[in-house]
């Protein structure tokens, strides 16, 4: 009889038992499930958050007596001093690639009115020695670096851009300047290589894609033939293959080269072509969003067609514009950015690639200019790099006038503000 009873109890149990089972069996997958779903890479990436300033090719512009970047330590102390962790420069591969020894020098054309690097008369520069300063400067303080550039041409070199018309060309002139930097120890502090800045616009392959837009069997201009391909589309589908092989081979050559190291293509545009590539191996999606990106703003100011160098303009028609503009469309721009910002965290949990950005917010020009105020801009990119931690940026800036050479440098308070809140959010 106690048999009996056993078997019955143990019978009558068994749908519990097996309810409990499938019941813990869901807990642990929802449990996985979200531990998947919520995992944050910044966690695991040291450091966890990054406050970047860009110096583009200005801290060796104005590296000489006088300049802005006389005192490259102490500049780089300064940027300590304001909440900076990260700087984004250029190390000027194409000019590194066509040295015959490392203490060749070039010239750089002066230029007083240039809006960035802005320089008195022409200048001689030791590049490599120079890199080689400012990386160990910036090694020894503690400061990460941003390996970029902007392909820029120079008067030792007028047809630079012609040097590098195949991919081979332009990825030996990286890894000339890498193993320089790798030769004197100077990589570990490097978190990510830049290798074309804002592409397609600085690449020296930006002229064989436009090309590949024009076709003399197609009626239309490039964009309607890009269209035929995908509606809202900027390139067509010979200009999409080109990419992605450019893209995706550049990127697999230099991971294969040097695996302890992270390699990208920062972006500002063709965000959604780019996309639609589906490229996988982005170390880092760095995408530069801008105010000016918005029609209703361009409409509204007429950015496009300013006069943008440091020169005595008139800019207060602009300026007044700006106020009637923010006045008007402000909720409607924020939301605009905020599309911006989910379209880029969408995209960057797609490829599992952190995202960062280094120029960004508010119109890529500005300037100290008596008509212009400054004051409407720190209020949208102090909401704006507000924002990118809450769309889980890994590293953010201010926006891309944190030099030396402008006036808002003296605002120590509002650099040391806006850095701290998005290193602690």
């Amino acid at each position: 009889m106690k048999v009996k009873q056993t078997a019955l109890i143990a019978f009558c149990l068994m749908p519990a038992l097996l309810l409990t089972s499938c019941l813990n069996s869901q807990v642990e997958e929802d449990i996985t499930s979200t531990a998947r779903t919520n995992y944050d890479m910044r966690s695991d990436l040291q450091p966890e958050r990054l406050t970047i300033a860009m110096w583009d090719f200005s801290w060796l512009y104005m590296h000489y007596e006088g300049g802005a970047f006389e005192d490259l330590g102490l500049a780089l102390d300064e940027l300590k001093e304001r909440g900076f962790n990260t700087v984004r420069i250029d190390a000027f591969p194409m000019i590194i690639g066509q040295l015959e020894s490392e203490q060749d020098n070039f010239t750089i054309k002066g230029d007083p009115l240039r809006p960035w690097g802005p320089s008195d008369v022409d200048r001689d520069h030791t590049i490599v020695s120079e890199l080689i300063e400012f990386m160990s400067l910036a090694k020894q303080k503690d400061i990460y670096v941003i390996l970029s550039t902007w392909n820029m041409e120079r008067l030792d070199y007028p047809d630079l851009l012609a040097a590098y018309s195949s991919f081979s060309a332009y990825w030996q002139a990286w890894e000339s300047t890498l193993t320089i930097l790798d030769d004197n120890q100077l990589l570990d502090h490097v978190l990510y290589v830049d290798l074309d800045q804002e592409f397609p616009y600085f690449s020296p392959f930006s002229e064989e894609i436009d090309q590949l837009g024009i076709s003399p069997k197609a009626e239309g201009n490039a964009m309607d033939q890009a269209g035929a391909i995908q509606p809202g589309f900027g390139w067509n589908r010979e200009q999409l293959d080109y990419v992605k092989k450019y893209l995706s081979s550049s990127l697999k050559h230099f991971q294969q080269l040097y695996p302890g190291l992270r390699f990208t293509f920062s972006l500002t545009s063709y965000w959604k072509e780019i996309r639609s590539l589906d490229i996988r191996n982005f170390d880092v999606l760095e995408l530069h969003i801008w105010l000016t990106s918005s029609a209703r703003f361009e409409d509204r100011t007429g950015f496009g067609q300013l006069q943008k160098d440091r020169g005595d303009h008139d800019y207060s028609d602009y300026m007044a514009r700006i106020n009637a503009a923010m006045h008007s469309s402000r909720p409607m721009l924020l939301k605009d950015m905020h599309n911006q910002l989910q379209f880029a965290r969408e995209w960057s949990e797609e490829i599992a690639a952190p995202l960062t950005t280094t120029e960004a917010w508010g119109p890529w020009f500005h300037m100290d200019h008596p008509d212009m105020d400054w004051q409407w801009l720190y209020d949208w990119c102090e909401q704006c790099m507000e924002l990118s931690s809450q769309y889980g940026f890994w590293g953010s800036t201010p926006w891309n006038y944190s030099h030396r050479y402008w006036a808002n440098w003296e605002n120590i308070e509002w650099y040391q503000k806006v850095n701290s809140q998005f290193l602690n959010n």
